[in-house]
């Protein structure tokens, strides 16, 4: 990049005990077209030395690499805290061990947050993949939901995020670039304490979308990762006592938009809280049922 000011981005890099997708994500993030970058990996205890070895291999020339391992395990947000913390940065960015990134990935959101001075955060646009990185087609193209962050009044921006369509209200934007004068007072912990785990990741952009709009790149240059088997097991098993619990999260998650918003943006939630309520109600009992239906259909 050949900007006279040329900011340090710090990239925190979260893992857990998954040696070849960090492998791939140091050889995304070392090899982007913006080089004025620190990378600091916190390990999470992995039970082996596989990703401490990784990012040794990585470090080994390349002093922009700052590596730490936890000597117990700290649960994800703490996880995703301690990176942030450690971050000396203008600007900051989340990457995770299992996703994809196009070397121009950096450069191109720096470039479109400063052009954009009632932006609070950048992302591009993007694709969902399997672990192999093969393109998933089956999922909606989040394209639109993006356009819709761009918006310049909060209160219509906010409003059009909170009745976008279950699962597509676009967390996936918690990796795009963030400045540090807006994330140095943030706490993961004292945000998952007041709003809950569920859905933590989406209120968070809500949030964000309270202070600017989305700085949106037009290309696909990430891909995002789903139904990682590490991650998705514990969600693959279901019981009653599950379900309920999950229905009092849900519930509790479409408030905390609530208590998240202020001024006219909190009225109008509250006025359109049963209208939302019911797409979730009718998600949890009508649309699982019908995905029961057809799944039982196709093991005949």
């Amino acid at each position: 990049m050949s900007n006279i000011h040329a900011p340090l981005i710090s990239i925190g890099i979260p893992t857990y005990n998954r040696p070849e997708g960090l492998r791939r994500t140091l050889e995304e993030v070392t090899k982007q077209t913006y080089q004025n970058i620190e990378i600091i990996v916190s390990d999470n205890a992995s039970p082996n030395e596989d990703s401490e070895n990784v990012v040794r291999e990585f470090s080994h020339g390349d002093r922009r690499i700052r590596y730490f391992k936890q000597p117990t395990n700290l649960g994800i947000h703490p996880n995703f805290q301690f990176v942030l913390e450690k971050a000396q940065g203008e600007y900051f960015i989340w990457c995770a061990d299992d996703d994809w990134h196009e070397p121009e990935y950096i450069e191109s959101l720096l470039k479109v947050f400063q052009n954009d001075k009632f932006s609070s955060m950048a992302f591009c646009d993007f694709d969902i993949r399997n672990e192999s990185g093969e393109i998933l087609a089956e999922h909606p193209d989040p394209h639109a939901a993006l356009r819709l962050m761009t918006g310049g009044n909060s209160v219509i921006r906010q409003l059009r995020f909170f009745l976008l369509a279950e699962g597509r209200a676009i967390p996936h934007a918690i990796y795009g670039l963030l400045p540090m004068r807006m994330m140095k007072n943030f706490s993961w912990m004292e945000h998952v304490k007041r709003y809950g785990e569920y859905g933590a990741d989406t209120l968070f952009i809500f949030w964000l979308l309270s202070q600017g709009r989305l700085a949106l790149v037009e290309r696909k240059l990430f891909g995002c990762t789903v139904n990682n088997q590490k991650h998705y097991v514990a969600a693959q098993r279901s019981s009653i006592a599950k379900k309920f619990r999950t229905a009092r999260q849900r519930i509790d998650y479409l408030l905390s938009f609530i208590r998240i918003a202020r001024g006219w943006t909190k009225l109008a939630l509250i006025v359109l809280f049963p209208l939302k309520f019911a797409e979730v109600l009718y998600s949890m009992v009508v649309r699982e049922s019908i995905r029961k239906v057809m799944r039982g259909l196709n093991k005949q």
